[in-house]
């Protein structure tokens, strides 16, 4: 079984104390790449990192911080009308 790791979030801390967040597209042994915040590619050096971490939480806020009940109530009564393929 193959584990598929690609484009979890991961923060890296540059030897100058730099904090890039981003998704993780590619790891070797050196070297990791991924995309910044601004969709960026990235290549960094794991030697030049003070810190690099996988990110548990979750980089999107809350629903309940933008949607109200009912709106809600809308999304999931929209995503309840979708077909699994």
């Amino acid at each position: 079984m193959r584990v598929r790791w690609r484009l979890r979030p991961v923060r890296a801390v540059l030897s100058d104390g730099t904090v890039l967040d981003g998704r993780r597209l590619n790891e070797d042994t050196y070297t990791i790449q991924l995309i910044d915040q601004d969709e960026r590619l990235r290549s960094l050096e794991k030697a030049e990192l003070r810190e690099l971490a996988a990110v548990t939480e979750s980089p999107m806020p809350p629903a309940t911080d933008v949607l109200d009940e009912q709106e809600m109530a809308d999304v999931l009564a929209y995503l309840l009308t979708l077909k699994g393929f």
